[in-house]
């Protein structure tokens, strides 16, 4: 098996394995991951790939906003909606006017997202209790 395939492999099984509270984690680094090549990409002149990683940042985000459970995620659901609605917003127009500070405005937010629902993701894996309406914000990821 080449190392590629074992890796695809490796990645596969952690995405079975993970939490819905993991996956959400798992999708805010990818989505970072993306943006922060993203802004590289258009540093470099390399216009195509660029939008390409973009393109993918803006799947994860709206999947994430698409399966907020709004009726069982409340008030956090709700705002979770606006801010990735906010971003998607953000995303567009720095794709469209190549602007690193609106992708890097948007990069600082998943971060904070990203930390938020990793400490989440921790503190459930030690077996201490976790903000429930926060865990069913997304409920949908599984």
């Amino acid at each position: 098996m080449l190392a590629s395939q074992q890796i695809q492999t490796y990645r596969q099984n952690q995405v079975h394995q993970a939490s819905p509270v993991e996956l959400v984690v798992m999708l805010y680094d990818r989505a970072i991951l993306d943006l922060k090549a993203a802004c590289l990409r258009l540093d470099e002149g390399k216009v195509k790939e660029k939008g390409t990683l973009v393109c993918h940042a803006v799947d994860i985000i709206a999947e994430l906003q698409a399966v907020l459970d709004k009726e069982r995620g409340g008030e956090i659901a709700a705002k979770l909606d606006q801010l990735y609605t906010y971003m998607l917003e953000r995303i567009t127009r720095a794709n469209y006017d190549n602007d690193p500070k609106l992708f890097t405005e948007v990069i600082r937010l998943l971060e904070e997202l990203q930390t938020g629902w990793r400490d989440l993701a921790q503190s459930a894996a030690a077996g201490r209790p976790v903000a429930r309406r926060a865990d069913l914000a997304h409920a949908g990821t599984r």
